[in-house]
């Protein structure tokens, strides 16, 4: 992994220095090969070219009748030709004969064409009379065939790695024959979630005791962005504690949740070092989520979330996730868009802000954004009342009508 870079006392690092540290100290994607079935909803670790064409062989779009464009050349709106029906083909059942001058098929849609046959007449432009087809009306020579090989051919490329196994994937997958592939193993994350004072929602609670937000919302969000939770645990605000529970926990990424700032009873820092992890930062120049913590220890990496839950989710949303879709086959990044202002935003504070906004759909006009009401690092509904955020530098205002990237969540409801 990257660069040994270790931040020193004092400083305060900017975001885009915490994700540069981040992405120099990604550890390498795994890959596994599964069945098609079992693959769904993972990402490709490998290109995947056709191992046949598609369609496989020259075959009926309609159901209709097989016939030789020369038989009906003669057909006009006045006047139709009529031809001998000598057999059928279906779909799985193709006819085995050749069609000779003055004979058609008839054909089912996805039936092998017919040997001699080059156009297919469909059902309705048709009229049986005393055993014989009458051809009514044609409009081309080829019409209504799919001809073997149209969408791809053997070899060409399918998807390409880092797609994702979707519906449509799997799909195209299956028609094609591919039964087996190569994708990205999920990423494996452990929860710490510290806390003395914390009960578990449904638990009986003491005036003096918080419910626990942090771990349902980090399994969702883990949950959301395809990792695998292979832990998660809650730690009492005991330095022993805390350090067995990083000591014993193996996963690509350990999250712990509060326990990172400076008080008495904050013991997640010192606990991870005394475990052989490195200190690679803490503490971002940004609100919400200053005492951000991020340490590796070998191919292992453990953050440290703030306790408060809106800084929890968004120092998970900018840092970790991107993190996790990168160790499942995806680009570092997050999913964005362009949005105008309905109204001033503006940053105030000493910091850059992660300003949480709703999107609003306007026909013909694209996204606006407005600032979502309740800022505040420990009130949840400023995130369940808004679709994204955005990032402004201090005394930064984005004016009326003003455009700017708002990095979406993935919760954002799309315009019905």
């Amino acid at each position: 992994m990257g660069q040994h870079y270790l931040q020193q006392k004092n400083d305060t690092l900017s975001i885009h220095e915490a994700l540069e540290i981040i992405r120099e100290n990604l550890p390498r994607a795994t890959s596994e090969s599964l069945f098609l079935e079992k693959a769904i909803g993972r990402y490709l670790a490998e290109d995947i070219y056709a191992p046949e064409p598609s369609p496989r062989y020259t075959n009926s779009a309609m159901d209709g009748f097989a016939v030789r464009w020369q038989d009906i050349l003669a057909v006009t709106e006045d006047h139709s030709v009529a031809l001998r029906v000598i057999g059928e083909s279906q779909a799985g059942d193709q006819f085995a004969g050749i069609v000779g001058a003055g004979e058609a098929v008839r054909i089912s849609t996805g039936a092998v064409l017919a040997d001699g046959c080059d156009t297919v007449v469909r059902v309705e432009d048709t009229e049986e009379k005393d055993g014989s087809i009458h051809i009514k009306h044609v409009r081309a020579q080829g019409q209504d065939i799919r001809h073997r090989g149209e969408e791809f051919e053997q070899g060409e490329l399918l998807l390409s790695r880092g797609a994702r196994v979707n519906a449509a994937a799997a799909a195209l997958l299956a028609g094609a024959g591919v039964a087996k592939l190569n994708v990205y193993k999920p990423c494996r994350v452990a929860i710490l979630v510290t806390g003395s004072e914390l009960v578990s929602v449904g638990e009986e609670i003491a005036d003096d005791q918080i419910r626990d937000s942090n771990m349902i919302m980090l399994k969702a969000a883990l949950q959301e962005a395809g990792a695998e939770v292979v832990r998660s645990i809650r730690v009492t605000d005991d330095a022993l504690a805390t350090q067995r529970a990083i000591e014993e926990t193996v996963a690509d990424i350990v999250i712990c949740s509060g326990g990172i700032s400076v008080g008495r009873h904050d013991h997640v820092k010192k606990a991870a070092v005394d475990c052989g992890y490195t200190p690679l930062f803490w503490r971002i120049l940004q609100k919400p989520g200053k005492p951000l913590y991020f340490a590796r220890k070998g191919d292992m990496l453990l953050f440290g979330l703030p306790g408060n839950p809106v800084s929890a989710f968004m120092c998970f949303t900018h840092y970790v996730k991107p993190l996790i879709a990168a160790l499942n086959g995806v680009a570092f990044g997050w999913p964005m868009i362009s949005a105008e202002a309905s109204d001033d935003i503006a940053n105030q504070g000493k910091r850059p802000n992660m300003v949480r906004v709703k999107l609003q759909w306007r026909p013909n006009s694209g996204y606006s954004i407005s600032h979502a009401a309740r800022q505040g690092s420990h009130m949840l509904t400023s995130l369940t009342r808004a679709d994204g955020y955005i990032i402004l530098q201090p005394g930064q205002v984005v004016g009326r009508g003003e455009r700017i990237d708002v990095y979406r969540y993935e919760f954002l409801r799309e315009p019905i």
